[in-house]
């Protein structure tokens, strides 16, 4: 009995291989973004006038944690501010 199945012509090996490293690839962002998340949970216990210092909302902070899980917040807020900040 062998690993490899081989179809017509080509091996499924390499495909598996290709899907393990892009499963290992991922490891690191899933982390990256719930630590992300957690940052932003802090951001959400500062007072509106911090808030105001960085550039956003307490609504902003609110619609980024209310997201997605795969998306990452702290981004979603630096976007917002930057766009606050070239309204001026």
């Amino acid at each position: 009995m062998t690993i490899v199945v081989k179809g017509p012509g080509r091996s499924t090996m390499p495909e598996f291989a290709s899907n393990i490293r892009l499963g290992l690839a991922a490891v690191p962002a899933v982390f990256r973004a719930f630590k992300n998340r957690r940052q932003a949970h802090y951001v959400a216990d500062l007072p509106d006038y911090l808030l105001a210092d960085l550039g956003i909302k307490r609504d902003d902070v609110h619609d980024a944690l209310n997201t997605d899980w795969r998306q990452d917040p702290t981004y979603q807020l630096a976007v917002r501010a930057a766009k606050r900040r070239r309204a001026r």
